[in-house]
Formats: structure tokens, C-alpha cells, sequence
């Protein structure tokens, strides 16, 4: 399940099903980043956290739970820009976006596709996410790669 969470001022929590979702979120404030203020006029700040869920069966019987996944998360703007964000071990990531409609994806070398002739190749494996900035102080997001 994607996680869209607002936060700091922002009016609204809101759940996106593993099928993909839409959140619009709005409040109004001042963009600011620890102690520093967002390059970009009435940008919001996008802390997120890129995880894997799923994988083997452990013994007894239980998947391993949510944990931090390394990669590339990409904001692809409706009709215009794409910012592409590295991610570290720890998962965590932060952007200042400006307002607008995006589309989130995320992508690891930790997850591969495989083509019938063997040959290897990074592709997206986070579920869908949309996500609409509108001017709100910050909010959260969990981009999230499911694999069986």
C-alpha cells in the first residue's frame, strides 16, 4: 500500500490501495527545509521513504516485513519536467517540487527484470502514485516495490 501523508499545516491524510490513487492536498504557508528555505517559489518539500515489501518466506513461515530500499524515485510533471531523486540505504529521500500534478515511480538495481534471453535490466517496480502539489508547507510519501 502507497502511504500519502500530509503533515506540517497540510489538510489531509489520505490512504492510496496497492491499485494506484490520486491525493490532492492543500494548504497554504511559507516552504522551508530544516533551516533553509526551498529554492523554488511556493514548492513543496516531499520527504519520502523508498521500501520494498514482500519477498521469500522466512522459516516459520512469515514474509519479511517493510524495509529501506536503494534506487531512483522519478517525479514526472502532467505535461512537463522530470526530477529524478537518488536514494540511499536508509531509503529516506527529500525534493522541493513545485506545484503541480506528478507522477512517482521507483526503480532499484536490487530489483531486476530478466528477459527470456537472460539479459538484465533496472525497471520500474513501485505501485502507481499520483500526487498533486499545491502550495501545502511539506508531506510525506512511501513509494512502494512489491515482490513476491
Amino acid at each position: 500500500m502507497n502511504r500519502l501523508t500530509a503533515g506540517m499545516g497540510a489538510v489531509a491524510v489520505l490512504l492510496l490501495t496497492s491499485c494506484g490513487g490520486t491525493a490532492v492536498i492543500g494548504a497554504t504557508g511559507t516552504v522551508t527545509a530544516g533551516t533553509g528555505t526551498a529554492a523554488v517559489t511556493g514548492a513543496t518539500i516531499v520527504n519520502g521513504r523508498f521500501v520494498i515489501e514482500g519477498g521469500p518466506m522466512r522459516p516459520g513461515g512469515g514474509q519479511p516485513g517493510e524495509r529501506p530500499l536503494r534506487g531512483t524515485v522519478t517525479f514526472s510533471a502532467v505535461g512537463g519536467r522530470t526530477v529524478r531523486v537518488p536514494v540511499g540505504r536508509s531509503g529516506a529521500f527529500s525534493v522541493a517540487l513545485a506545484p503541480g500534478t506528478y507522477h512517482v515511480s521507483g526503480r532499484s538495481p536490487e530489483i531486476m527484470e530478466v528477459s527470456s534471453g537472460g539479459s538484465q535490466h533496472e525497471t520500474v517496480c513501485s505501485q502507481p502514485l499520483t500526487v498533486h502539489v499545491t502550495g501545502q508547507d511539506a508531506l510525506k510519501i512511501a513509494v512502494t516495490c512489491i515482490v513476491p
